[in-house]
C-alpha cells in the first residue's frame, strides 16, 4: 500500500534519476554549442543579409550616377541655349534703375504752374518767380524751419496787389492744391507807381512742393515681359 494520501498526488512507487551526473553535464555542453552554434550561423546570415544590400545599393547608385553622367553632355547643351537670360534680366534691371532714377523727381510744370495761376486772383500780379527742385543729384529736403518737413522743394514768388486781402485769400487757395502747401508771405509793403501815382501792395512769399506733385508717369503695371515678345527677342539675338 502506498502510505502517502491520494491528496496529495504523490506517485504510488518512487522515482529514482539512474542516469549518471558526468552523462547529464555533457548533455548540457551539447545543448550549450548547439545555441552558440544557432546564433553563429543567425549572426552569419545578418552579416550577409547586411553586405548583400549594400553591395546592392551601391550597384544602384553606380547605375544611376552612369546615366546621370551620359545626361550631362545634354543638359549643358541645353543650358547653354538659356545664356541670354543672363543679359535680358541685366538689361531689365538697368532699365528700371534707369527709369527710378530719371523719374524720381519727375513733375509736371506745366499742370503745376497752371493751376498755381488758375487760383491766383485778378487783381494780383507776378513781377517773379523761381522754382527750387530736388533732382536725382539731389534728394528731398525742407525748409529748414523746425516745423519743415521733407518735400520736393518750394516755389518763391515777388508780385504786386491792389488790395491787401488778396494775398491771404491767394495763399489759402494754393494751400488747397494737391502739389503744394506751407505757403507763406513773408513781406509786404506799400509801394507806388510813379508815371501813375498809384499805390499798391508788394509782396514776396514762397509755397513748398509737395510730393503730391510728382507726376507718377514712371510708374507701370506690366509685370512680366509677353512669351511672343521675348521670343522675337531671343529670334533677333541667334541672328
Amino acid at each position: 500500500m502506498n502510505p502517502v494520501s491520494p491528496q496529495i498526488g504523490a506517485p504510488s512507487s518512487p522515482q529514482v534519476n539512474l542516469v549518471p551526473p558526468e552523462i547529464e553535464q555533457r548533455r548540457s555542453r551539447g545543448r550549450a554549442r548547439i545555441g552558440i552554434l544557432a546564433g553563429f550561423v543567425v549572426f552569419l546570415l545578418l552579416l550577409v543579409a547586411a553586405w548583400f544590400l549594400a553591395y546592392s545599393s551601391k550597384v544602384s547608385a553606380e547605375e544611376e550616377l552612369a546615366i546621370e553622367q551620359d545626361r550631362r553632355p545634354v543638359l549643358v547643351a541645353e543650358l547653354a541655349t538659356y545664356d541670354y537670360v543672363n543679359d535680358v534680366q541685366a538689361q531689365f534691371e538697368n532699365s528700371a534703375n534707369a527709369r527710378m532714377w530719371a523719374g524720381l523727381t519727375d513733375i509736371d510744370w506745366a499742370t503745376q504752374l497752371s493751376g498755381l495761376m488758375a487760383e491766383m486772383p485778378d487783381d494780383i500780379q507776378w513781377t517773379a518767380i523761381q522754382v527750387t527742385q530736388a533732382t536725382p543729384y539731389s534728394s528731398a529736403g525742407d525748409d529748414g524751419t523746425i516745423f519743415g518737413s521733407l518735400d520736393m522743394g518750394s516755389v518763391t514768388f515777388v508780385g504786386r496787389s491792389l488790395e491787401p486781402s488778396l494775398v491771404e485769400d491767394f495763399a489759402d487757395a494754393v494751400d488747397a492744391l494737391p502739389g503744394y502747401q506751407d505757403t507763406w508771405i513773408d513781406s509786404k509793403q506799400i509801394q507806388s507807381n510813379d508815371e501813375t501815382d498809384t499805390g499798391f501792395w508788394e509782396y514776396a512769399g514762397a509755397t513748398r512742393i509737395t510730393f503730391n506733385a510728382l507726376s507718377g508717369r514712371i510708374e507701370t503695371e506690366q509685370t512680366e515681359v509677353p512669351p511672343e515678345l521675348l521670343a522675337d527677342d531671343v529670334t533677333e539675338e541667334q541672328n
